[in-house]
């Protein structure tokens, strides 16, 4: 299994290989590359179209490389701040409650808990 893997990664190298040659052959015409400060000399069409291609690769990376920057940034705030609420949940769960003595001695306690069971006296 390994080497027909080795020999399809190999026709795929060829083949590219192949194509970029014919794509030079083909496109050897020269032009000239007017940009916004200043312009190329006569280079040939597909020497152009490579750097014209990987520049907006370029761009596109930087581009995705620093929004992935900023959402890696915005998460880690986020589960600090979540971790921050767990903690604080898990403070407020182990509060002891108050003892049963406490709850009685309150005033006005009885009369709002009898009220609530329905026992009005």
């Amino acid at each position: 299994m390994r080497w027909v893997r080795r020999l399809v990664l190999i026709a795929l190298l060829v083949g590219f290989m192949v194509g970029g040659w014919q794509f030079a052959a083909e496109n050897q015409e020269p032009v000239r590359v007017h940009y916004v400060a200043g312009e190329f000399t006569e280079h040939p069409l597909w020497q152009v179209i490579l750097i014209s291609f990987f520049a907006g690769a370029a761009i596109v990376g930087l581009y995705t490389m620093f929004s992935s920057a900023k959402n890696g940034l915005v998460s880690r705030r986020y589960r600090k701040a979540i971790g921050g609420l767990e903690a604080e949940v898990h403070q407020l769960r182990n509060l002891p409650l108050a003892p049963e003595s406490e709850a009685r001695a309150l005033p006005g306690s009885t009369a709002q808990a009898e009220g609530a069971l329905g026992q009005d006296g």
